[in-house]
This record gives structure tokens, sequence and C-alpha cells, in this order.
């Protein structure tokens, strides 16, 4: 038995043995269906907080040689799960936690990290092993497969570590990514791996449409497929946390705070450290433990290619953000275009995704606090606090028909929001029209909505409370063309028809922005 080789079950035991325990050992049945079989190499990627480190020692306590753990799983799930005593403590296991093995010393290279410390359990565990100087971790495990017919269960926790660590020197990431390809596309070393299961928070690296290790079955935010049960607290779950710790939180308490992530096959799903730690305390609260998470949420909002300001003004209200339908999960370790830095987020569990209609929002009270902590970081605080402020003069000079005040509203809000590097582009415009308008509470706005024979870029409809005796907005936008061809898009497609049942008077926009000039079109008239 050894910290990394057929290592101790005692830091699940402890866990399941704790005075608040929730059972997901039913996963152990979905891996012994697999193991030795095609699908056997699994990449299961969730935010922090989320379990993965739980799930990786459970899996590891469940197959390891090194431990007698029957006393443990023979009261849960897994007893039920198909080949529980095939595989119960029948399997050598390698325990991979990357972050352990290179933070401690700043550590770059992995392989030789993991070649120091677990090669030398290798080798003392299988003395016959032939190892020449310069040979590689897979070499390594060929040589005890060749020497022994031995097999491996390898499980790879914070597998993304120097990705996340490192995101500026590429050169570190790719030497990693090919030691893995060493192990796992290798032909040689294949037959010595009965299963991997490899769990981080990033979705492995793509290069263009391929992946380097294409080999593994993914399971993420985005995606999680049957392994859905597995991400987070179900809502029974949570009340079953509630039962085990005797709190005084209500659900609608927890649901607020912790709430707000969603698959269809589970329904609601919520944040399980934080739920578990508020019932623990009977006080919900932000229960961020790592310092990683602002630096997670203002990477993927600014850096030298993108610039989310006018994004996160619409999160931050309580808003969604329409994106483009991720046919797969791309490389998202090179955020170059807005929607690769809120795909991020997702993966990070700072967004939703909803899958139905493509748009990311906040998931919960926790997280926009986190996000509005990020956000402070970047000095943006003063810029989205001036957006409704603006949004309410844009709206006062289109009721009041006055398209020059309109343009010069613009004209001071739109580029400091937008930032440098997508101004030119109509989607980004958009999206900084959303966010001057989205707080006005006179106006509930809509965008992308099907009216007439094809989609308004915004329609602004007067609400109830406040709105009372204003006109209905229809809104198009262009970039680099003219106001008065966004005007005539607005009446040759009959934008305005679905407003037909509208009580009051409907005013039409055409808004052009020029992106060399950073200046404003807009022609106004009526339905």
């Amino acid at each position: 038995m050894g910290k990394y080789l057929n290592p101790s079950a005692a830091y699940y035991r402890q866990i399941a043995n704790g005075r608040v325990f929730i059972d997901k050992s039913s996963l152990i049945g979905a891996l012994n269906q697999v193991i030795n079989d095609s699908g056997r190499l699994l990449c299961v990627t969730m935010p922090s907080r989320f379990g993965k480190t739980y799930l990786a020692r459970m899996i590891c306590a469940y197959y390891t040689k090194g431990d007698d753990s029957r006393d443990i799983f023979a009261k849960l799930e897994a007893a039920k799960a198909p080949g529980f005593e095939e595989h119960l403590n029948k399997h050598n296991v390698i325990r991979l936690d990357i972050a352990e093995l290179c933070a401690p010393k700043g550590l770059k290279d992995a392989e030789s990290a993991i070649l120091s410390r677990v090669g030398a359990e290798l080798l003392e565990a299988y003395p016959s092993a032939k190892v020449r100087e310069g040979d590689s971790f897979a070499d390594l495990l060929w040589s005890v497969y060749d020497a022994t017919g031995e097999k491996f269960v390898i499980v790879i926790d914070e597998w993304d570590y120097l990705l996340r660590t490192y995101p500026d020197e590429p050169e570190v990431f790719d030497n990693y990514i090919n030691f893995l390809r060493s192990l796992f596309k290798s032909d040689l070393v294949g037959p010595a791996i009965e299963l991997c299961y490899m769990t981080g928070i990033m979705p492995i690296k793509r290069y263009g449409t391929m992946s380097a290790l294409n080999v593994f079955e993914e399971y993420t935010m985005l995606d999680p497929a049957d392994l859905a049960p597995y991400y987070g607290f179900s809502e029974a779950e949570v009340l079953e946390v509630m039962r085990q710790s005797k709190t005084s939180l209500t659900l609608a308490e927890l649901k607020e705070w912790y709430d707000g992530y969603r698959f269809p096959s589970v329904g609601e799903v919520y944040c399980p450290n934080s739920v578990a730690k508020a019932c623990k305390r009977n006080s919900c609260d932000s229960y961020f433990a790592d310092t990683m998470a602002d630096s997670a949420i203002t990477n993927s909002l600014k850096n030298n290619r993108i610039n989310l300001s006018a994004e996160s003004a619409v999160l931050l209200e309580g808003g969604e953000i329409t994106i483009k339908r991720p046919k797969t999960f791309g490389d998202i370790s090179n955020l170059d275009t807005p929607d690769k830095g809120l795909i991020a987020l997702v993966h990070s569990g700072f967004l939703l995704f909803d899958r139905e209609k493509s748009t990311v929002r906040i998931p919960n009270k926790e997280v926009r606090g986190k996000f509005s902590d990020a956000i402070d970081a970047l000095k943006w605080t003063s810029l989205i606090e001036r957006a409704p402020l603006s949004g309410a003069k844009l709206i006062d000079a289109v009721i009041d028909c006055d398209a020059t005040r309109a343009a010069a509203t613009l004209d001071e809000i739109h580029y400091a929001i937008a930032g440098p590097f997508h101004h030119r582009e109509e989607d980004n415009f958009a999206v900084c029209m959303r966010a001057l308008l989205f707080s006005d509470s006179r106006y509930m706005t809509l965008s992308e909505t099907y009216t007439g024979n094809g989609r308004a870029d915004l329609i602004c409809l007067p609400t109830p409370q406040k709105g009372k005796g204003l006109p209905a907005i229809v809104i198009e936008l262009k970039v680099g063309q003219s106001a008065e061809i966004a005007l005539e898009q607005i009446n040759d497609r009959d934008y305005s028809s679905s407003l037909k049942g509208f009580e009051g008077s409907i005013l039409q926009v055409g808004i052009n922005y020029d992106p060399d000039s950073k200046t404003h079109q807009v022609k106004i008239d009526r339905a």
C-alpha cells in the first residue's frame, strides 16, 4: 500500500462515516461495465466544489488492492451494482492528483513529478520490471505489465491543473498533453490500463476540430449525459442533507443561494459543498474556499483578445446572453472569442448554460456575489453602474423622437462598454444595447425576437408597473451600414406586426454604428 499505488481507503471511509453523507456510489456500477472495454477512458469535468475529488477518492477506495473497503461499500448503493464482488479491492490503482504532485514545488513538468514519486512505488512493488535511464512513465507501466501481467486502474484528479495555472505558457500544457497521449493513445501501453477516470474543471484541450485525447469519453457541465446524477446535489439530496444535519435553514433559502443549475435528467442541481457548509453552520453565505475563483472569472471575461464588460452588465442584472450553440466543447484554453469566455465560465460553474435557449446566466446568489467581486477587480464597476443611467437617457431620447440626442448618448457609452476588441461586431453591439436597456424598470427588453418575417434585434415593451402609457419600441441595429437601412429592414420585414395587439403607439428605431469614427446614426419613426 502506498500513497499513489494502491492507496488506502481511509480518506473515503472518513467521509462515508461522517455525520452528513450523500451516497453517490452507484457510479461504481457504471464504471464496472466499462472496465477493459473500449469505453474505459473517461474524462469527467465539473466545477470546483461539485464533488469531483470526492468521487475520485471513492473510486480509488473501491478498486484498490491496498485496503479492504467492504465495510464501507457493503451498505451503500454500490453493493447493488453489477460486478460489485468481482471488482471490490481487486485492482491495482494508481492515484494521480496533478495539483498535489506539481503545486508544492511549482513544477511544470507533470511527467517528471510522476516518475520520481509514483515510479518509485511501482519499482518497489514490481522489482522485476526493467527500467532504463531516460524511460518515460509509459515505458515503466509497459515494463511492469510485460514482466508481471499486472494491469492498472488510473485515477487522475485536477487533470487540468497546469492549464489553469500556466494559461500563458502553452508549451507547458503541450508537453503535458503529449505525456497523456503517450499513456492513453499508445497501442503498447493500452493493454496495461483497465480503466482511467480523469477529472478536473476544464474539458480536454482541442486542436482545430480534433482532440489530442479523443480516445476519452467526455462528460462536462455542457453535457454530463448519463453521469448527470453525479454532478452536484439534486433537490432530493439537498432535503436529505437538511434532514441529516438538522439545519434550521429552509429549502427556499438554499435554493436562492446555491441552486440554479439544471440537467434534464436530474432537474434542479445545487452546489454540494456550499449546501453542506450552510446546513452545518445554519447560515447561507458564500463558501468559496479557493482564491482562484476571482481569477477564473476575470481570466474568462478579459484578456488581450476579449472584453466582456457589456455581457457582465447584463448578467449581473439577472439577464441572459445568447451564445452560439457549441457543436463541440471547443478549445477553451485559448479564449479568443466572447462565446469561449462565457463557455469557460459554464465549465467553472459561474454560469449556467440553457441548452434549449442556447443562453447563459448567473445561477444563484452565491455566484453573483463572486461575479461582482471579480468585476470590481477589473475596475468595470463604475462603467457598469453608468450603463443603466445611459440606458435611461437613450430611452428618454427615443420616446421624445430625438434622434440626435439618442446618437450622442450612444457615442458616450457604447465603445466604453464594448472595448477595443469586438466593438466592430453586430452581435457585440446587441449585447451592449441590452446592457444599456435591461435595467430600465419602465421596459422589458427582449432580444432576437421572432416578429413579422424575421427576428428583430431588440423589442422594448412597457411594463405594467412603471411603463403604463409609454410606446413600445422596435430596434434594428447595423454596423458599418446606415440607420436608413436598419429602419427599412424593420418596415420590409414587418417587425412591428406582432405588436398589433398592443394598445399604445409603436416607435421604430434604426441605429447604425460606424466603428471607424466610433459614432452612431439614429432614425426614428412611428409604426
